[in-house]
This record gives C-alpha cells, structure tokens and sequence, in this order.
C-alpha cells in the first residue's frame, strides 16, 4: 500500500515539475466541478411530488390497517 501511495506523490510531483501551471488548473476544475455540484445539491429540497407520494402511501397503509 506504501510503495502505491508513493508511485503516485511521485507522479504527481513529476506533473507539477514539468507544468505547475496545468496541475493548478486540473485543481482549480475539480473545485469548481465539486462545489457547483454541493451549491446544487444544498438549495434541493424535498420535491412537493415526493411529499405527495410518500402521503399517499402513509394514507393507503393507514387505511389497510383500519385505522380509518
């Protein structure tokens, strides 16, 4: 597991010694990439179908037990 850990710092050091600029751009993609992605997920809330959906089965089950 060691000697994999460093195969890859090692590739990666190689990278950034033969281009730093492309390392930081890679970086600054997958940031972007990631953060749209938590700013998407963090705004999403429960849908208004899904709420309807989920009571409409608490419903039918409530009423197969007799509780109405």
């Amino acid at each position: 597991m060691k000697s994999k850990l460093a195969t890859i710092s090692i590739s990666k050091l190689a990278r950034y010694a033969s281009d730093p600029e492309s390392v930081f751009e890679k970086v600054n993609e997958r940031a972007l990439k990631y953060g749209n992605r938590a700013h998407a997920s963090i705004g999403k809330g429960p849908s208004l179908a899904l709420f309807i959906i989920v009571a409409i089965v608490i419903l039918i089950a409530a009423r197969k037990a007799g509780l109405f």
